[in-house]
C-alpha cells in the first residue's frame, strides 16, 4: 500500500478553489498524464457521481473509472478510483484562512494486485512526485486567476 499527504496553500478564496478543483472539466489542465476525463453520471456533482479518466503514461493509454464517496460543498471531496488491479482513495479538504486556501490531501494506493510489494516500493517515489507537481499546477493555475 502507498500512503502519503500533501498539504498546500492557495492564494485564492475557499469558493474560488473548491469550484475549480472539483469542475471535472478541469482536470486534464492540471494533472499529468490525463488526456480525457468524462462524467459517466448525469445530475450535479455530489455523492455517487461516476467518472472515467483516459491516462497516457510509458507511451500507453489507460482506461480508469471514478466516483465521488464523499461530496461536501467547499468542504471536501473523496474519490475512489479503479485502474485494472490498482485502487486508489483520495481524501482531500478545504480550509478557509482567511483569503486563502489550505487543501490537504490524503492518498491511498493499492498495487498489490498489479506488481506486488516490491512494485509498490518501485512505484512509489514516481508516484508521488508525480502528485506533488499536479498540485503544484493546479496552485499556479488558480493564483494566476
Amino acid at each position: 500500500m502507498i500512503h502519503f499527504k500533501l498539504s498546500q496553500t492557495i492564494n485564492r478564496p475557499l469558493d474560488e478553489v473548491f469550484a475549480y478543483w472539483a469542475d471535472p472539466d478541469n482536470v486534464p489542465a492540471w494533472q499529468g498524464g490525463v488526456v480525457a476525463y468524462q462524467r459517466t453520471s448525469s445530475g450535479p456533482l455530489g455523492v455517487g457521481t461516476t467518472y472515467s479518466i483516459t491516462r497516457k503514461a510509458l507511451g500507453m493509454r489507460q482506461e480508469t473509472a471514478g466516483e465521488y464517496t464523499a461530496y461536501e460543498h467547499n468542504r471536501r471531496v473523496c474519490e475512489r478510483i479503479e485502474a485494472g488491479p490498482a485502487k486508489y482513495t483520495i481524501q482531500t479538504q478545504f480550509t478557509a484562512q482567511g483569503a486563502i486556501t489550505r487543501v490537504d490531501i490524503e492518498t491511498q494506493i493499492d498495487l498489490s494486485g498489479l506488481l506486488g510489494r516490491l512494485g509498490e516500493k518501485a512505484a512509489s517515489r514516481p508516484i508521488r512526485k508525480q502528485a506533488a507537481q499536479d498540485h503544484a499546477k493546479i496552485k499556479s493555475i488558480l493564483e494566476a486567476r
